[in-house]
């Protein structure tokens, strides 16, 4: 095998490589098609990433991220350095939400090993930069414990340049006003005020959940995997509408996001139902971005307990 280092996400292959001076450089995906039995035929090492992100912890995730990524490393390639090896087992989850486009995720597993990447500070640049100005919005912007930008030097410092911000011109506000309103730009934002809704409580129905009581012993896998692909094709089938409420009256510049009930669906009443708002931080540099667009389209992104997270297209 000519590579030298590989990681599986769930639907992509990405490429490494190591200098005779053990410098790690990002090759970029792999187009090629690859087939796992023949890299450890060759000699491969095959290492699981770390735990610190598992789809286990999610009710759905989205296709590209629901998976558990591994490290193919060639049988000549020594990766026992403990800040590459390292790096390695942590950097596969975040080459999955960059590709992604999972703005929120990658913010939050970088933030969450922001110590390892900082090490390859040029590499993780080079990894997230062209997301970094969505990752920065949703981090910044869109979580309810907000992040100060300067706390975050490295993601912030690339987004600068992408945002073409100077700082004596204007405000980061006012840079991401500009930033939206010139671009087509997607992003994940989890919904916040869902308290105030019944659709969080509704989201897991007691019908999907019985579903494991018809796993056969004699198919057990077979079966498991049928109930598994139905579930998230469920959820990715659920309808999602994110869009402006500016009939608010308490905030002109809300954005409301209403999502097919699940319980109401599986019983063949398919219907909207408001699951929450993006925080106002966010909604307001949307709306006066473009104060004329409405409708933001949107999907799930993932759900967790305590947590909707719905992609938009501004």
């Amino acid at each position: 095998m000519d590579k030298q280092i590989l990681i599986k996400t769930a639907e992509a292959w990405f490429e490494f490589s190591k200098s005779r001076t053990g410098q790690i450089d990002f090759v970029g995906k792999v187009t090629e098609t690859l087939r796992e039995d023949e890299l450890l035929k060759g000699g491969c090492q095959k290492i699981a990433s770390s735990a610190y992100f598992t789809p286990s912890y999610y009710i759905y995730l989205q296709e590209g991220e629901n998976a558990n990524p591994f490290v193919y490393v060639a049988g000549d390639v020594d990766v026992s350095d403990s800040d590459t090896f390292d790096f390695l087992v942590h950097i596969g989850p975040l080459l999955a939400a960059v590709d992604t486009k999972d703005s929120l995720l990658a913010g939050e597993l970088y933030l969450r090993r922001r110590s390892v990447f900082e090490k390859f500070p040029q590499l993780s640049s080079f990894i997230m930069e062209d997301l970094c100005a969505e990752i920065l919005f949703s981090l910044c912007y869109g979580e309810v414990q907000n992040v100060e930008p300067d706390s975050i030097p490295l993601l912030f410092n690339s987004a600068k340049k992408k945002l073409n911000f100077d700082s004596s011109r204007e405000t980061l506000d006012q840079a991401f006003m500009r930033y939206l309103k010139d671009n087509a730009v997607t992003l994940t934002l989890p919904l916040v005020g869902t308290s105030f809704y019944n659709w969080e409580d509704e989201m897991c129905p007691y019908v999907l959940e019985k579903l494991c009581d018809n796993l056969s012993a004699e198919n057990l896998l077979g079966d498991a995997g049928k109930i598994r692909r139905a579930k998230h094709d469920f959820y990715q089938s659920l309808e999602c509408a994110v869009q402006a409420e500016p009939y608010n009256p308490h905030d002109r510049n809300a954005i409301i996001v209403c999502i097919e009930n699940p319980e109401a669906k599986i019983s063949g009443n398919p219907g909207l139902e408001k699951a929450g708002h993006i925080r106002a931080l966010a909604a307001k540099i949307i709306r006066e971005a473009k104060p004329k667009k409405m409708s933001y389209g949107g999907h799930l992104a993932s759900l967790a307990d305590g947590q909707i997270i719905v992609e938009l297209k501004v």
